[in-house]
């Protein structure tokens, strides 16, 4: 041990810049540049830049390592000949041809090798290990091991080290030793224990010429473009003939000293490994033990290299080690066997198939007679009456449902997922465990269950009992009830292991006022019982060692409605009917700025223009309830309500504006006010902004680029540029871009007027929403206004998605250009019913007498008493809550908050908006603009894994649009932020 440890501590040659620069001229023809150092441990490195612009690495050894080095040179020289595809630095031979030369260093004799740069970062100075770099890790490790077995094949064996894991028991005893009973010396202890036998088991495994230093500072990766990948991997030193799993098991200690989420990176990366080197059971059932061995060497050397104040490598000292090594001996190994197997594509082991098979071919007797399923799940029934965001209501609602199926005993479904755990949805360490695992009997104390099979009675713990079931040779399980003990008869019986336990018979009570659970084992419950509440990603991985009870209680499991949904639109509606996200989400709640779905998960909207004053407001549903138990008809009959909203309405509008439309829809309001424009004005043709979308009927699809792009332009229709101060002809820096964009518009009205088709109307959304998020330069409406006036156009201002204080400064959007915009019609929906279904077009006396003339209007279903009960709620809660303030305030620390984030990623070209309607644009070249498409639907996507639902709009779809409830908060800006921060930094 002593002499192999002497290696790690000998430390490399020294020698002087000058001595790498004259070693190079002389023997490669090179001129050094510039020359700088590079760690290691046995060997001194440098990094040479040549005159050239060649670049290489100068490895400097003792002789006594020259036999490994010549090793490492002819295993590289293999590799770069027979598998270029595996990223690993050629050897450069010497002005003679060799691939090395001894030399003297002050006297002592040496080895000199040169080998090329690779580009790259090392590993461990990435923060964040994105599920796509994981992969490639996998990838290349993978094809590294097989390029690595074809290799062993041509280049000499080389010699065992200090790291060889095949020492690691030998290592650990030292440290065991050395540390006494410290509490270090007391884990190394446990880690010993806990590797011995896979340490044993080591050549019994498929052999093979490893790399042996898998390690986070030997894999190189370059970023570009937020896409992190492996670019290199370095320092074959360590090569060596061994167990090829060893290689895998380095890599993922080594990753597992930065993760927060070891467990599940690792078993990202084994599935692609896997791909590449198909392992066998045995090797993947001793990954965890191996990644201990070497964590724990690795600490176990570090501390003795500090308490000799030795100067090996710095990296072998990380302050990570120890707090790895704990978290790592703390898994549960059983379950993190079932998530490699599963990773690696492995089947459950053979004794765990056989129960399994036993299990699915006896039913049980059910432990409890006279129970009944209590839903506490996220889409229950029960928590209709209760605000979505009051855990106190919740927890109320659900103890009145239980104690309303008495006299029959309420039990909690397998697999749910509770409305009371739900939390923010994340991914890997961030993801919140909200299913159920087992069943929850919600029984009085002293309740007896009885045996679901005959077994035999073991103590497990306090509060813990378990049955052991052995119905066949070769087929073992338990029955596990955690807060509950045995019967007094049973107790009195005893718990030898042959105290048998007859199916049916009473044998555990439950107590305290917690509910019970009930659960099954196929290995010892002891150690690697489920928590009782885990991850819906872990859930499958977990009913590996501890499947479905549901039939021990005589019940269902819970089963999700969304699989079945997405069948039933797919069979039911239209293939383009659009659905957010690849994935779509099955919401089932929602309360504030705050969905949820069926999983549990809680998310913050900054999407929904829709629900302006926040989801299920109180007063909002209580208006709708009391219209609803009170009349609705429709607005032939006379009502108080729908005069109440009208004036209300109209009071928040010029004095010109008086007279309402009460329509159901956005698209029905634009409809109807194209229909009107051309019939006052007797004119076909309507002029409209470049990638505008304003409805879905014909009418207005016929003036929506963004529509009939699909179709072809009608001859009516005619478009003009956006006033985009980012991609336009006018940019920011430019202040009298709102004239000049409208000169644009004013040139259109003088064309066609001379062509004889003078137009009937200017349609404009006040803020360009499809277009882009964009924000109308100033003075570009009031331009346009005169001379629409003049030239007697009429003007149609869209507020569809912009209207109700959502851009604070006014309460219209068309008014923060200015009083003199005085549009003829203006149009509203969406958030005027915070998703109730009300829309409305609100003119002028004279347009609504002059369209008289061609009969009547009346839209059944317009105007009726609940909707109009909710939208006149909906103005007053705008108004009593300072919601318009709230969006000019907020909404502007929102947009300062994202500038401070493009300052530092690049990606992030633009930031725009007004209140709470902002757009930020996504750019792989600030300069070019080229739009980053693809990378704003993954931002999108992964958004929304972390909790946070955002989507892209634009031309290029390379805009988010931002455009939450006006209840959003400070601290949900701060909350998008950081996710939004989070994301970029993680890549993909």
């Amino acid at each position: 041990m002593d002499s192999a440890y002497s290696r790690v501590t000998a430390g490399p040659p020294s020698v002087s810049d000058e001595w790498v620069s004259g070693f190079l001229e002389t023997h490669y023809g090179l001129a050094a540049a510039e020359v700088l150092p590079l760690p290691g441990e046995s060997e001194r490195n440098f990094r040479v830049r040549c005159t050239t612009g060649e670049q290489v690495v100068v490895r400097l050894s003792w002789s006594s390592e020259q036999e490994r080095a010549t090793q490492q040179s002819a295993i590289l020289a293999a590799l770069t000949r027979h598998h270029p595809d595996v990223a690993v630095a050629r050897p450069v031979p010497t002005l003679q041809g060799d691939l090395g030369l001894a030399c003297d260093i002050d006297d002592a004799p040496c080895y000199a090798r040169v080998i090329d740069w690779l580009d790259g970062e090392p590993l461990s100075s990435v923060e964040w290990r994105s599920n796509e770099l994981l992969r490639d890790l996998g990838e290349q490790a993978g094809l590294l091991a097989v390029a690595l077995a074809e290799a062993g094949r041509r280049a000499p064996e080389p010699e065992p080290h200090y790291w060889d894991l095949r020492r690691a028991a030998a290592i650990l005893d030292d440290a065991v030793h050395r540390e006494g009973g410290s509490a270090d010396g007391r884990l190394y202890a446990r880690a010993l224990r806990r590797t011995e036998s896979a340490l044993d088991a080591l050549p019994s495994l498929p052999q093979a010429l490893v790399h042996h230093d898998l390690h986070v500072n030997n894999l190189l990766v370059r970023t570009e473009q937020h896409r992190t990948r492996v670019s290199g991997i370095i320092d074959l030193g360590d090569a060596i003939v061994t167990a090829r799993v060893c290689d895998l098991a380095i890599l993922l200690a080594s990753l597992c000293r930065a993760s927060p989420d070891p467990i599940h990176e690792s078993a990202a990366v084994i599935a692609t490994y896997c791909k590449h080197v198909p392992l066998n059971e045995d090797e993947v059932d001793l990954l965890l033990p191996l990644m201990i061995a070497r964590t724990a060497t690795v600490a176990a050397t570090g501390s003795r290299l500090a308490a000799e104040a030795a100067h090996g490598d710095p990296r072998h000292r990380s302050p990570l080690l120890l707090a790895s090594l704990t978290q790592l001996m703390s898994a549960r190994g059983e379950f993190v066997r079932e998530v490699f197997r599963a990773a690696a594509g492995l089947p459950l082991t053979s004794a765990s198939k056989r129960a399994l098979d036993w299990l699915g071919e006896h039913s049980p007797e059910p432990m409890l007679q006279h129970t009944a399923v209590v839903d506490g799940s996220s889409a229950s029934r029960v928590f209709d009456d209760v605000n979505a965001g009051d855990l106190a209501g919740i927890r109320s609602a659900l103890q009145q449902a239980i104690e309303a199926i008495a006299p029959a005993i309420a039990v909690g479904r397998h697999g749910e997922p509770r409305l009371l755990e739900s939390r923010a949805r994340g991914t890997g360490a961030a993801e919140q465990p909200t299913r159920a695992y087992g069943v929850r009997v919600h029984a009085a104390p002293g309740t007896t269950l009885s045996a679901p099979y005959p077994g035999v009675i073991e103590a497990i713990g306090s509060e813990v009992v378990a049955l052991r079931h052995e119905p066949e040779p070769g087929v073992r399980f338990w029955t596990v009830v955690t807060g509950a003990t045995l019967t007094d008869t049973v107790a009195r019986i005893g718990t030898r292991s042959d105290d048998q336990v007859d199916v049916g018979q009473p044998w555990a009570t439950t107590i305290g006022e917690g509910p019970a659970t009930v659960a099954l084992a196929l290995h010892h419950p002891s150690g690697d019982l489920p928590p009782r509440f885990v991850r819906a990603s872990e859930l499958p991985l977990w009913e590996r060692i501890s499947p479905d009870p549901s039939a021990l209680l005589g019940i269902e499991r819970w089963v999700g409605r969304r699989a079945r949904i997405i069948d039933s639109r797919a069979a039911h509606l239209p293939r383009t009917h659009p659905t957010y996200f690849e994935q779509p989400i099955d919401m089932v709640r929602a309360h504030e700025c705050t969905f949820i779905d069926e999983e549990g998960n809680r998310y913050l909207d900054a999407l929904n223009n829709v629900t302006l004053v926040g989801h299920c407001h109180p007063r909002l549903t209580d208006a709708a309830r009391r219209q609803l138990g009170r009349l609705n008809t429709n607005s032939r009959f006379v009502y108080d309500a729908l005069t109440d909203y009208i004036e209300r309405l109209t009071a928040t509008l010029p004095e010109h504006l008086q007279v309402a439309y009460m329509l159901n829809s956005g698209s029905e309001a634009n409809d109807l006010a194209l229909t009107m424009a051309r019939h006052v004005t007797g004119r076909d043709d309507i002029v409209v902004i470049a990638d505008a979308y304003h409805g879905y009927t014909r009418t207005v699809a016929d003036v929506s680029p963004a529509r009939y792009k699909h179709y072809g332009k009608p001859e009516h229709t005619h478009e003009v540029p956006a006033p985009d101060r980012y991609r336009g002809e006018f940019r920011y820096g430019d202040a009298e871009a709102g004239v000049k964009y409208a000169r644009q518009v004013i040139e259109t009205f003088d064309r066609l007027i001379a062509e004889g088709r003078p137009p009937a109307a200017f349609i404009y959304e006040p803020l360009l929403a499809g277009g882009g998020q964009v924000v109308l330069p100033p003075g570009y409406l009031a331009t346009i206004q005169r001379a629409a006036d003049e030239r007697g156009i009429l003007t149609i201002a869209d507020e569809v998605q912009v209207g109700f204080g959502r851009l604070g400064e006014a309460f219209w959007g068309f008014q923060t250009q200015g009083p003199e915009v005085t549009p003829d019609f203006v149009t509203m929906g969406k958030a005027m019913g915070n998703g109730f279904p009300v829309a409305a077009m609100v003119t002028t006396r004279g347009h609504s007498e002059r369209f008289d003339e061609r009969g009547r209007f009346f839209a059944t279903y317009g105007g009726n008493p609940a909707s109009c009960a909710v939208a006149l709620e909906m103005l007053k809660i705008v108004e009593d809550e300072q919601l318009q303030q709230n969006a000019l305030v907020v909404g502007e620390y929102f947009r300062e908050q994202l500038r401070e984030l493009a300052k530092r990623h690049e990606l992030i070209g633009d930031v725009r908006g007004q209140g709470f309607y902002s757009g930020i644009e996504f750019v792989l070249d600030r300069d070019a603009l080229t739009p980053a498409s693809e990378e704003t639907l993954k931002i999108c996507d992964r958004l929304k894994d972390e909790g946070v639902l955002v989507y892209p709009t634009g031309a290029w779809w390379n805009i988010l649009k931002l455009k939450p409830p006006l209840t959003f908060s400070r601290d949900d800006v701060d909350r998008f932020c950081r996710t939004l921060d989070l994301v970029l930094r993680r890549g993909w």
